[in-house]
């Protein structure tokens, strides 16, 4: 662009000077011209720094006043600096003007890609939401020390690049930041900023944060835009991706790829972190700046309170810097705040004596200063300032108090809502109850919701209550959501030593409003409320869905069935509130589920059944009933949340209810005013009963589990070297998987505190990782010799215990991974297990060598092993209390020692099978065990008696299970790579499998009896068995019945017709008379046919097939339709036989030992449609809906057309595969499909019949 210039005096470098400053101001009016709005920003950033090169070239030249060019400090090498940073911008001009060129051609495909992120626009810092909550910047003149460091710190290049802005609430974080991010972006270097608070929805989802700034950077800068465009187009919604993926996908990645295409000193503002409600995000965000921010283009200042898991990770960190703002010099503080009073309050111009009074009075908190100044300021309008004023300053100071000046602030903001004059009592009333309610509400609510759950008449009365309370309560001007200004308002509220008089007693209202969410949703709640129309589709696919939410279901309605249990949590116990809970239960339970379905929520619905549940346990006396009422409801609740069920709210009735366990609260008081739902009997719906409530897939293998101590997430540790951490009551992904280690993961840990996991491996190692993104805390803890079986933290959560094959046990440090205690030396042969006591002060070991040690988790001393099992010990668990320990073994034996001398605290506990872990429940009561069988047994731990199970399920032995903390569920993880949840109730036990599996096995001949009521199943061992064609129950020969062999058979009953195999290896059906084809050919390989039978009516033809399908062919004069082809087995099938009358077909696969019947007259289940009977013999209805009949994956039948007819579960979707078939009997159970009709598809809406 210049050549090489050569400057030897001051006249050159006046004319290098003279042209830099043409050239640059030919650019920005360039620019200015633009219409790339993308192109502006980061393109008028460079030419401003353009500017600041030729401006710092003539300042030189300005102070050389006629001395030599060394004098003025402009040496040659400082002028090859300047010429090559300008250089350096022209570059960073060519490719944004490239870039604009792509952006104008594409904008739409832009725009639509960014927009996919779903951006929270009300976050950034000018938006119109900052109007709305009174968002400002520093009054001039102040706050100018901590600006200048800012700036000092942003135009720094050897600075870090993470400034943390922290201080108590009311320090001024807010206004601080929002008046650095307007001076940024005078300058161009705002690159993004995200403003959070609980005022907004967006505002406050962490997951948002990310998609938010990496929008903005887009908008910012074109080769941004460009590298983001191009991720976005292959992971188009990476938007709802976990934050580890959005971090690297959305901003560590195209900003690399754009570095050198980006200005210099660019600024991300992230403000009031700490008003984000997931924690646990906050903790994951600021994670992943630590680890990123000094490999991008930008820096980021972040603000917050001090709070402690965001404390916790910056204060530790060594790649930030720190300002505190609480802690920066009163004096300051108070000049800046005496500033700004003195020009809020201009209007009424106070006594310079008042203004100091008020200064003292704020202390170092602005927040105490803008609440006072918003007191006054909003007497213009409702009463007279100056008296506002007076009554502040007459407060009497009471400085012992930590609180004192806020809360007096308070209290005088209090004392003048409820006294202006005239008010009338009711009045009054209106005030305190709106403002109880805006306190104790969940989240911001409008007037009308709080018209309601105050009791005011209507939202009027509750606008003229707000007028007076606009110091402490914030109404949003584009939303009307109403909620506190500041959280030290309802802190302050709900202390009574600190409001007095204006105390809210938290359970007192929190009961009112339980109450007034159960009247709400008894209003409210109906069947199909937002009129859906069919239930072939998943909710995702129905038009207009958001508006028709919006329509049908009111915020209040919604408040109320979000947080009726969070209110009722805070509760003190109530029998009205217990016969409320019951009554909702009865009447509104499915209509609730509804409402939460549709808003996707069904996890919130968990977890506020558990909250129930907690709630009635600690308010005792409450009905048994009631207990097992809410026990019922909740399992009913996780099984819809947990399966595929829950994309289709209509599945609610169409599929969750029929498949409820009969016994249960939710089937026996539902189910009567439903009709036309799926009916289905035998032993596998029986088995329902101790069925898993949830099964989610996710591993080929998986080797071990834990619960995090709140019971919100559970961990697995795979085969595949990799583990994952799932929400635990819908088993969706939250971080993960990762991987963790070069071999298997045999054991893995969460911390007591829940922020760390712990992994063991067969690669000698045992992991230290953060719970919340996977990433590593310490360094691979390396001493084992040989594969790590078991990990275990103490309960501070600082320590680590490991047990290996080298037969020996570590002790580790959590924090840092140095080894603490060990190796400690005493197995004689690999250590399976390790546990801490709930001490902490004892670990326990479990090993090969048959016995069971404890240790001095201190000192390393061991005490006399316990000795009596004689085979591998498995496991050992403390009990709760620490008296007792729990030791399972391959001997078929669980022991509880006593801890203090090792003697058996019982006689060992007798087991069917070789034992893989035994686990204590957390009230010490029970003890859960789990078999290479795959079955999973509950026992009573002081006498070893069966409490409940055993529980089937696992198709693979289950290596590992794990007491949710409440006690009232246990998670299983198997080889067969799921991992399943149960309820393991007491006296929950299941029957024995029905038939016997042995019942099905090496059958060769099948047989019809002259009724065509029952058939027979001839064994290679001589047996000989009757069925009944109707319910699968048999009888063992002999018998008097006259049964008809059918044998395989290629002649038609009259000999008309043989069947032959054509060259092409087709099925075809010949005349016996002529030799001609007279159906046929049959298209599939003869290598798949296995069995052959015409039917007796002569009409048609039965075949079966080795890929387990079984097809019918029409023959001359029968009524022509296509040939019928449906799965039958999961085998190939061995034998077909058909009833006498034509109406039943029996059907067996020897590789699945499954017999199937099959009604081909008449269709089981009706949806009536006008078709012909698959086999031909007679016309009747047969459902189009059925053609293309398969179940999928996730076990939902549909059909051709993808319509969801309904959902069952693996157990029964692995016995009836088609609907032809009326009874299916299997090693694993038997299903029975009586004759009914349904109604469902367009028809689901007639299934529910409400309450005459």
């Amino acid at each position: 662009m210049f050549g090489w210039v050569r400057v030897q005096n001051r006249r050159d470098y006046e004319d290098l000077a003279t042209e830099l400053t043409t050239l640059s101001e030919s650019l920005k009016q360039h620019i200015e011209g633009s219409s790339s709005a993308l192109l502006s920003d980061s393109a008028a950033n460079t030419v401003m720094s353009m500017q600041r090169q030729v401006e710092e070239i003539q300042d030189r030249l300005r102070q050389a006043s006629g001395g030599g060019i060394r004098e003025a400090g402009m040496d040659e090498e400082m002028l090859v600096r300047h010429y090559r940073q300008v250089q350096a911008y022209f570059r960073l001009l060519q490719s944004n003007a490239s870039m604009s060129i792509w952006r104008t051609v594409d904008e739409q495909l832009v725009n639509t890609r960014l927009e996919g992120l779903k951006p929270a626009k009300e976050a950034t810092y000018d938006s119109s939401l900052s109007t709305v909550v009174g968002r400002r910047t520093c009054t001039e003149g102040t706050r100018t020390k901590v600006l200048a460091g800012l700036d000092d710190w942003l135009y720094d290049s050897n600075s870090l690049s993470i400034y943390w802005m922290n201080g108590m609430a009311g320090t001024g974080k807010t206004t601080i930041a929002s008046t650095f991010c307007e001076r940024a972006e005078r300058r161009k270097v705002l690159a993004a900023s995200f403003f959070c608070t609980r005022s907004s929805a967006e505002c406050k989802d962490v997951t948002r944060i990310v998609p938010t700034i990496a929008y903005l950077l887009a908008r910012y800068s074109i080769p941004f835009c460009s590298q983001l465009c191009q991720i976005l187009a292959q992971s188009p919604d990476l938007g709802t991706k976990n934050v580890l993926k959005q971090f690297e996908q959305l901003l560590t990645e195209p900003l690399k790829k754009a570095k050198d295409s980006m200005p210099e000193h660019l600024v991300v503002v992230i403000d009031a972190l700490d008003e984000c409600e997931n924690r646990a995000g906050v903790e994951l965000i600021l994670d992943m700046l630590l680890r990123f921010a000094s490999e991008v283009p930008l820096k980021f200042l972040i603000t917050s309170r001090p709070e402690p898991e965001i404390y916790e990770k910056l204060i530790g960190s060594g790649s930030r810097q720190v300002i505190h703002l609480h802690e920066i010099e009163k004096s300051l503080v108070q000049a800046d705040i005496e500033l700004y009073l003195t020009q809020e309050l201009d209007f009424i111009t106070p006594r310079s004596t008042d203004i100091e009074q008020l200064v003292q009075r704020s202390g170092a908190l602005f927040i105490y200063a803008a609440t006072l100044a918003r007191y006054i300021r909003t007497g213009k309008r409702l009463a007279d300032p100056r008296k506002r004023l007076r009554s502040v300053l007459s407060m009497t100071p009471e400085a012992t108090k930590t609180h004192t000046h806020i809360d007096a602030l308070y209290t005088a903001v209090l004392r003048s809502a409820l006294s202006e004059d005239e008010m009338e009592p009711d009045e009054v009333e209106d005030i305190l109850a709106v403002l109880r309610t805006v306190i104790s509400a969940q989240e911001p609510i409008n007037a009308e919701t709080i018209a309601v759950f105050a009791g005011v008449a209507d939202a009027e009365r509750v606008v003229y209550a707000l007028q007076p309370l606009r110091s402490v309560l914030h109404q949003s001007e584009e939303t009307g959501l109403i909620s506190t200004l500041h959280a030290s308002f309802p802190d302050f509220m709900f202390s009574s030593e600190r409001s007095g008089l204006y105390f809210c007693d938290i359970g007192e209202q929190s009961q009112l409003l339980a109450q007034r969410c159960f009247f709400v949703m008894k209003e409210g709640l109906k069947f199909n409320i937002c009129d859906l129309e069919t239930s072939f589709l998943p909710d995702e696919k129905i038009e207009n869905l958001g508006s028709r939410i919006k329509e049908k279901i009111p915020l209040t309605l919604g408040y109320a069935c979000r947080y009726w249990a969070s209110h009722l949590g805070l509760s003190p116990r109530s029998d009205p509130l217990q016969e409320l809970l019951d009554g909702f239960f009865s009447q509104q339970l499915l209509f609730w589920m509804e409402v939460l379905s549709l808003h996707r929520e069904m996890a919130a619905g968990v977890e506020a059944l558990l909250k129930t549940q907690q709630w009635l346990t600690r308010t005792s006396p409450v009905s048994p009933n009631l207990l097992l009422t809410v026990e019922d409801v909740r399992n009913f609740v996780t099984s819809y949340a947990a399966s595929p069920t829950s994309q289709s709210t209509p599945h609610i009735y169409v599929s969750s209810l029929p498949l409820c366990p009969r016994s249960s609260f939710v089937y026996k008081n539902y189910w009567e005013r439903t009709q036309g739902l799926l009916k289905l009997k035998g032993s596998l719906i029986d088995s329902l009963e101790t069925a898993a409530l949830a099964v989610w897939s996710v591993a080929s293998n998986v080797r071990s589990i834990a619960y995090a101590p709140d019971g919100s997430r559970f961990l697995t540790g795979h085969g595949e070297n990799n583990m994952a951490v799932r929400n635990a009551y819908d088993g969706t992904l939250l971080v993960g998987p990762w991987q963790a280690h070069k071999q298997t993961i045999n054991s893995v840990a969460f911390s007591p505190d829940g922020r760390c996991v712990a992994s063991a491996s067969r690669d000698s190692t045992v992991r230290v990782w953060n719970a919340y993104n996977g990433t590593p805390i310490t360094e691979a803890l390396k001493g084992h010799t040989n594969s790590v079986l078991s990990v275990s933290f103490s309960p501070d959560s600082k320590r680590i215990v490991s047990g290996s094959s080298d037969c020996t046990i570590r002790v580790w440090n959590a924090y840092d991974g140095t080894l603490l205690l060990g190796p400690l030396d005493g197995h004689a042969d690999l250590v399976y297990c390790v546990t801490f006591s709930p001490s902490g002060y004892l670990i326990a070991s479990a090993s090969n060598d048959r016995s069971v040690r404890l240790w001095n988790s201190h000192d390393g001393s061991s005490h006399t092993p316990f000795t009596g099992h004689t085979l591998y010990v498995r496991s050992v668990a403390f009990t709760p209390d620490g008296t007792r320990l729990v030791s399972a073994s391959w001997d078929r034996t669980i022991r509880v020692w006593n801890v203090a001398d090792g003697s058996l605290a019982t006689s060992p506990f007798e087991i069917p099978q070789s034992t893989f872990m035994a686990t204590v429940s957390p009230d010490g009561t029970r003890i859960a065990s789990c078999c290479e069988g795959g079955t999973i047994h509950v026992w009573n731990i002081n006498d070893g008696s069966l409490i409940a199970g055993p529980f089937f399920g696992h198709t693979d032995e289950v290596i590992s299970v794990a007491y949710s903390p409440d006690g009232s569920r246990l998670m299983s993880g198997s080889g067969d790579g799921t991992v399943r949840i149960w309820n393991v109730r007491d006296n929950l036990f299941s029957s024995p499998p029905f038939p016997p599996p042995k019942s099905l096995r090496e059958i060769h001949s099948l047989a019809f009896s002259t009724e065509s009521t029952h058939f027979s199943s001839s064994h290679d061992a001589g047996v000989i068995r009757i069925w009944d064609a109707f319910d699968a129950s048999f009888t063992t020969g002999p018998v008097e019945a006259r049964f008809i062999p059918a044998p395989l058979s290629t002649i038609s009953p009259d000999s008309s017709f043989v069947a032959a195999i054509s060259k092409e290896y087709e099925v075809q059906i010949m005349s016996t008379a002529n030799g001609s084809v007279v159906a046929g050919p049959f298209g599939f390989p003869r290598a798949t046919l296995s069995t052959f039978q015409f039917s007796h009516s002569g009409q048609a033809a039965i075949m079966g097939c080795e890929d387990g399908t079984i097809k019918i062919g029409t023959l001359p004069n029968a009524q022509q339709v296509p040939v019928a082809s449906f799965t039958a087995h999961n085998g190939s099938v061995g034998l077909v036989s058909e009833s006498p009358d034509c109406s039943l077909v029996v059907s067996y696969s020897e590789q699945e030992n499954a017999l199937r019947v099959w009604k081909v007259l008449v269709p089981t289940l009706e949806i009536p449609s006008c078709m012909a009977s698959p086999l031909g013999y007679t016309s009747g209805d047969y459902s189009v809906l059925y053609e293309g009949w398969r179940i999928t994956r996730e076990g939902w039948v549909v059909n051709a057309a993808e319509q969801l007819l309904f959902w069952i579960p693996a157990s029964i979707a692995s016995a009836w595969l088609s609907p032809y078939a009326m009874l299916a009997i299997t090693e694993t159970g038997t299903v029975r499909v009586p004759k009914q009709k349904l109604v469902i598809g367009d028809e689901w809406m007639k299934c529910y019949k409400p309450d005459q």
